[in-house]
């Protein structure tokens, strides 16, 4: 058929966008609507149709196969050297880094440096055991004594939205 040989290709780098994976996309669609009893008029369009869903459904066959090994566009990572640390960043790790006064403070700092590390009430949950409400209130408590923290070391305003 010509439509394989040609037509199937233009139709495929109009979908791509002139992509060099739309080679691949016409031998994918082929394997997909080879079976199916389709009339040689309704192949351009079952083609088109098949092909665009293909290359833009994000869980379709073609991506998974072919798509998911794309190179990434390179970033721009600014060295650790090019990174301004603001006065609030300077007061958390300052405040973060002393010696916790009791037993207390301790577990209000640690449950804290696992939230700030990223990870969710229900993380941290599941990782320690303690119940939320719990952690919570421990984060809560942290906010306090950074505040009270901050009052005493005179550093930032106190309505500062940083902190």
């Amino acid at each position: 058929m010509q439509f394989w040989k040609t037509e199937a290709y233009l139709i495929a780098n109009k979908i791509t966008g002139g992509n060099p994976i739309s080679k691949d996309l016409v031998s994918h669609v082929y394997l997909l609507v080879y079976e199916l009893s389709i009339q040689s008029e309704d192949l351009p369009r079952v083609f088109a149709r098949y092909a665009y869903n293909q290359y833009n459904w994000r869980d379709s066959s073609f991506n998974k196969l072919f798509k998911s090994h794309e190179e990434l566009p390179e970033l721009n990572l600014k060295s650790e050297d090019e990174y301004e640390v603001s006065e609030a960043q300077k007061l958390l790790d300052d405040y973060l880094h002393q010696s916790p006064s009791d037993d207390q403070k301790l577990f209000t700092m640690e449950i804290t440096k696992m939230h700030l590390m990223g990870m969710t009430y229900r993380e941290i949950r599941n990782e320690t055991g303690i119940s939320l409400d719990t952690i919570h209130l421990a984060i809560k408590q942290f906010k306090n004594d950074l505040s009270d923290y901050n009052i005493t070391a005179n550093r930032i305003c106190e309505s500062s939205p940083e902190l």
